[in-house]
């Protein structure tokens, strides 16, 4: 009779297959730039990524709906159809939604209407949290939460309108300067007034104002779904449309507390830090993928990620 231990086939077989160690993933500089992977398959990869971060943050993301809102050019209708696609899986009022949001900004109709069927599906709160950037329009969406999970690199911005990338205030502004100069030169005026008539469509002055009043009114909209006072509503959002000088002004964690409604911001929360760990995937992703001429946009649920041209 044989005494060798057989292990084909057996528990200890298993065991010991289970316990060899997992091949390391390569690196997305591997998959990008040394072996120029097709994009179909960097893209599931980045959707495994997403699935593993969400497997490691689970215990904190239970009770989520997560959405995700990565937009290398500007929030647009599109980014609003995917949003509301995402939250077609779930019934309103089934769970609560947390919307991770990374962008520059963009058009501000759609990024009311993310903000605001955000807050519609969510069961008690809309979470919104900003690892890095959620600049003008991305701001206007983050007021309709009921939390804004901010950290040290975290940074709303000033929702002032821009047209052709500059701000429409600016224009009053102009006129004011001009005003003062003229005032001051008399001589000047007539140089001016010849200038102006040839330059300036004067519609365009009421047009621009309007533009801001309209900011002001998305933002007190959205502001007033938190039930705070009408009159705190208007003060924020008239601070951050027209008391910040330059558009890219950077309102940090800190400012951010001070502006906006006790309790709103939050930090060192567990959905910031899976935030966070997502941020650096994509960035990692992007930054290898910009060699390449294509950039990261990743818009709705975990498997919404598209890798487009930037030619």
């Amino acid at each position: 009779m044989s005494s060798t231990l057989e292990t084909n086939g057996s528990p200890i077989a298993d065991q010991a297959k289970s316990e060899e160690p997992k091949k390391p993933k390569p690196s997305f500089y591997n998959l990008i730039v040394e072996t120029q992977t097709a994009r179909h398959e960097i893209k599931q990869r980045l959707v495994s990524d997403v699935a593993e971060l969400a497997e490691k943050h689970a215990a904190s993301l239970a009770d989520y709906k997560v959405l995700y809102l990565f937009e290398p050019d500007s929030i647009s209708s599109f980014a609003a159809d995917k949003i509301n696609g995402g939250l077609k899986s779930i019934q309103p009022k089934e769970k609560n939604i947390l919307l991770i949001l990374h962008s520059t900004g963009g058009s501000i109709e759609p990024a009311y209407q993310i903000s605001k069927i955000c807050k519609h599906y969510a069961r008690e709160k809309f979470v919104v949290t900003i690892p890095r950037k959620a600049k003008s329009a991305a701001t206007l969406i983050s007021l309709g939460a009921d939390e804004i999970h901010m950290g040290i690199m975290s940074e709303i911005g000033p929702i002032d309108p821009q047209l052709n990338r500059r701000p429409v205030l600016g224009l009053r502004h102009s006129l004011e300067i001009i005003a003062e100069i003229c005032s001051s030169n008399k001589e000047s005026a007539e140089m001016f007034a010849l200038y102006l008539s040839k330059s300036l469509y004067v519609p365009d002055i009421g047009y621009y104002d309007r533009l801001a009043e309209s900011a002001i009114q998305y933002a007190v909209r959205l502001l007033m779904k938190k039930k705070i006072r009408k009159e705190l509503a208007v003060k924020i959002a008239q601070k951050l449309v027209n008391e910040y000088k330059d558009h890219g002004f950077v309102i940090d964690r800190e400012e951010a507390e001070g502006i906006l409604p006790d309790g709103l911001v939050k930090e060192n929360s567990p959905e910031l830090k899976f935030a966070e760990d997502v941020h650096q995937l994509i960035m990692e992703a992007n930054l290898w993928l910009r060699t390449m001429k294509q950039a990261i946009t990743f818009i709705g649920n975990s498997e919404d990620i598209l890798i487009l041209s930037n030619e």
